[in-house]
């Protein structure tokens, strides 16, 4: 039973990482097709984590102590994270704002593989 637990912390572990970094990617080509100075793989990472957490925080405090997610709470994680991308990278609000659009991007096809893996594994419970 220890394994199976201890499996499943590295498997949520690593899908973390792994979207952070596909997050990061996103983020890398945006701020290379937005022609953003010093646009590094290792700043689009923190920039990826960094936004990911206030955001994950924010909506689950949201969840768990106001009991509600509204377009409030969808506008203020975006403004954080915009504000996070024109921190890490010293830009613009327009340029960081072009950058979000890359990492909601990345966001939309991690929930797809989310989803396609939470069905997969339904049914191999199933059968």
């Amino acid at each position: 039973m220890h394994l199976v637990g201890f499996t499943l912390i590295l498997f949520v572990i690593s899908c973390i990482m792994a979207a952070t970094a596909l997050s990061a990617s996103f983020i890398w080509i945006g701020s290379k097709l937005a022609g953003i100075q010093k646009a590094t793989f290792g700043k689009a990472f923190i920039s990826a984590l960094l936004s990911s957490v206030a955001v994950w925080s924010l909506t689950g405090y949201s969840a768990v102590y106001v009991g509600v997610e509204s377009i409030s709470v969808w506008l203020l994680g975006l403004a954080i994270t915009v504000g996070i991308l024109k921190f890490v990278y010293t830009i613009s609000w327009g340029k960081a704002f072009i950058l979000w659009i890359f990492t909601g991007i990345a966001h939309v096809i991690v929930g797809v593989i989310v989803i396609a893996l939470l069905i997969t594994g339904a049914i191999v419970l199933v059968l």
